[in-house]
């Protein structure tokens, strides 16, 4: 059996860091890295250095500061925008809820514990099922897009891009959607959600 180089195990400890900051998956984190060490015209290792500085609540050194941020901000805004992300049926509001308090604390644990592959594994598998369910391409969008659609169900309003009944934004071909706690009456007279 042998062991992992320190270089590498330390690119994937940043890895497991820009995971849980970003948030992002492992290939985007992966990604980060190598741009920002291209961008600051320095090495893997250095680069991850800086990175496990972010991660343990440091600033990254001069060189790496500007060249982290950016690439960052680029992996966030690496797809569409959250502006209208409901065009097709939504998750279940419970099950969003369990998978967003689950990547919550795997990405607290990931900066406790950057050298740990198990929990690398489970925040990305969190991650990837998070853009799944949400129907994003990018962690960023579709952690803000979950956290839109629970904020409207806690609220009990509507989520942009539904509508209720006769509203402005009623598309045609599509049918009226409720907007949570209206109640219809049955042919019976009884009231049902």
């Amino acid at each position: 059996m042998s062991e992992t180089p320190p270089q590498q195990a330390t690119a994937e400890q940043a890895v497991t860091v820009l995971m849980a900051v970003v948030p992002c998956g492992a290939d985007t984190a992966r990604q980060i890295l190598a741009d920002t060490a291209w961008a600051a015209g320095a090495g893997l290792r250095e680069t991850a250095e800086a990175v496990l500085l972010l991660g343990g609540g440091g600033k990254p050194p001069a060189p790496f500061g500007r060249a982290l941020a950016d690439a960052m901000d680029e992996a966030r805004s690496a797809t569409e925008s959250v502006t209208r992300p409901y065009t097709r049926l939504l998750p279940d509001p419970q099950t969003i809820g369990e998978l967003l308090k689950r990547h919550r604390g795997l990405r607290r644990r990931a900066l406790a514990a950057p050298h740990d592959p198990a929990v690398r594994d489970e925040l990305d598998d969190a991650t990837y099922t998070l853009c799944i369910l949400m129907g994003q391409r990018n962690a960023y969008t579709a952690l803000r897009s979950a956290e839109l659609l629970l904020g409207a169900e806690w609220l009990g309003t509507t989520v942009p891009g539904t509508t209720v009944p006769g509203g402005p934004d009623q598309h045609p071909d599509r049918p009226p959607v409720r907007s949570p706690g209206t109640r219809q009456q049955g042919t019976t007279g009884h009231d049902f959600p």
